[in-house]
């Protein structure tokens, strides 16, 4: 499968926010495979690749406004709140991880994605985004924090698909209001961070 970045150049970790979102909506047999060979790995290996663990800490602070931000648009076409939204998430991902026997180890992520995306439409809730990804690494250590930047993106892939469905609209079209709608997000981002990639 060629790598969803192929041809691609980045300045900046952000370049592969809606990549790998986009690479998470890829319809491909992912059971059974080589992990390695996910669409959505590949993207991330990339980033890794070209920055390494300080792009990926940046990135997963893009993909999770970027998250919060799908959020806040699916509700706008919804009668729940953005909160209701992740709680209604947050119920079905409890009775899955009860229910399912075949659950893996980085499964445990999907848990922490309410709490890393509510800060962005309720500003001042704890955990903040820093606290919860500190407690990811401290007990799971940087492969789960790997598997949390993509449990990200397919979150985000999925908002995108279920408000494509509920809108009759294109799931591109909602990819591009997304990214539109983000880029301040991210903007807002870049004036604190002091990375060296940010001075290249």
């Amino acid at each position: 499968m060629a790598l969803p970045t192929a041809g691609m150049s980045f300045r900046r970790p952000t370049g592969y926010v809606m990549p790998m979102i986009r690479a998470s909506m890829v319809e491909t047999p992912r059971e059974g495979r080589p992990r390695g060979q996910a669409p959505e790995i590949a993207v991330l290996s990339d980033c890794h690749q070209q920055f390494q663990h300080e792009g990926l800490q940046r990135l997963v602070m893009d993909l999770a406004c970027t998250a919060g931000e799908a959020t806040v648009m699916f509700s706008e076409h919804s009668s729940l709140s953005p909160m209701e939204l992740l709680q209604q998430f947050s119920a079905h991902h409890a009775v899955s991880m009860a229910t399912d026997q075949t659950a893996k180890g980085g499964d445990v992520v999907w848990g922490y994605i309410p709490a890393i995306v509510r800060p962005i439409f309720e500003p001042g809730a704890r955990p903040g985004m820093d606290e919860v990804l500190f407690e990811i690494d401290e007990k799971y250590g940087f492969h789960t924090s790997m598997d949390f930047i993509v449990a990200l993106a397919i979150y985000s892939g999925a908002v995108v698909r279920r408000l494509a469905k509920a809108t009759d609209r294109d799931p591109e079209e909602i990819m591009q209001e997304l990214e539109q709608r983000a880029e301040p997000i991210w903007r807002d981002l870049d004036a604190f961070d002091t990375r060296a990639y940010m001075t290249t």
